[in-house]
């Protein structure tokens, strides 16, 4: 139970971090482009904003379905489309019709 928490707020931390950085516009697209790419995604119902089929994910194979954790930022720039879950960066790739 404790390590469970001491991970979580080690998560939480790295939350934090990107999402200063997203907003004092120090996240630019390159820095990026190695995150696990969502494809064909769509929102999903959580009681949390949360998104879909992942692939280059180190824990689940590529068009695995997920629910990723909660959406805390988005980031669009050089034409890419990124979002900031609690536990991840991914790209966007097309949204699902």
């Amino acid at each position: 139970m404790e390590f469970h928490t001491c991970e979580q707020i080690s998560r939480l931390h790295r939350l934090v971090t990107d999402l200063k950085r997203l907003e004092a516009g120090l996240v630019r697209p390159p820095d990026l482009m190695a995150e696990p790419f969502l494809d064909n995604w769509r929102h999903s119902a959580r009681q949390v904003p949360c998104l879909g089929i992942v692939e280059g994910h180190p824990s689940f194979p590529d068009g695995h379905v997920i629910v990723t954790s909660e959406v805390f930022g988005y980031f669009r720039g050089d034409d890419e489309h990124f979002v900031r879950t609690r536990n991840h960066w991914y790209q966007l790739g097309e949204k699902r019709g």
